[in-house]
């Protein structure tokens, strides 16, 4: 009965054992501070940096410029917090930081949306950045093309006699 009573016992502590080293490990709470800027921005191209400035996150994923309707088609609305850090997690990719991308191709007079999130070393998420951004219409793709005309000098017409 004794030695039934001691296998109960060990039983059970080498059970809480296991519970235990299976939790995730508490640590101190990391803080970054993450940074999504986009400049430049033209009817069709844009200019994008990313920063973290604080712990270093274990993982970080990107979401790349979507228009930004289809981002609210999915999560409802920007202002949701948790959805749109979910929506960043679930459809980002990993890059290091700084990340710095020149962004082609975009569709004129359309709104984007990208962002950033941070995760630590038990995959949680301590940090995220978002940002939103219209590009131009096609009338000033040209004119950012041709410049200011007041810069162009002036012609002299050739004719040959």
């Amino acid at each position: 009965m004794k030695r039934i009573r001691l296998l109960l016992i060990l039983a059970g502590a080498a059970a809480l054992m296991a519970a235990v080293s299976c939790k995730k490990q508490s640590g101190p709470s990391l803080t970054i501070g993450l940074s999504v800027d986009v400049t430049d921005v033209t009817a069709v191209n844009a200019v994008m940096d990313i920063a973290g400035e604080g712990d270093t996150p274990t993982l970080v994923r990107m979401v790349s410029p979507v228009p930004q309707a289809d981002v609210l088609e999915e999560i409802g609305s920007l202002d949701n917090a948790e959805a749109v850090r979910n929506y960043i997690s679930s459809n980002g990719v990993a890059i290091d930081l700084p990340y710095h991308a020149v962004l082609r191709d975009l569709n004129p007079e359309t709104a984007y949306f990208t962002g950033v999130v941070a995760f630590d070393a038990n995959m949680d998420i301590f940090g995220y950045a978002t940002a939103t951004f219209t590009t131009k219409d096609l009338a000033s793709l040209a004119e950012d093309a041709v410049g200011d005309p007041s810069d162009a000098g002036s012609l002299t017409e050739n004719v040959l006699e």
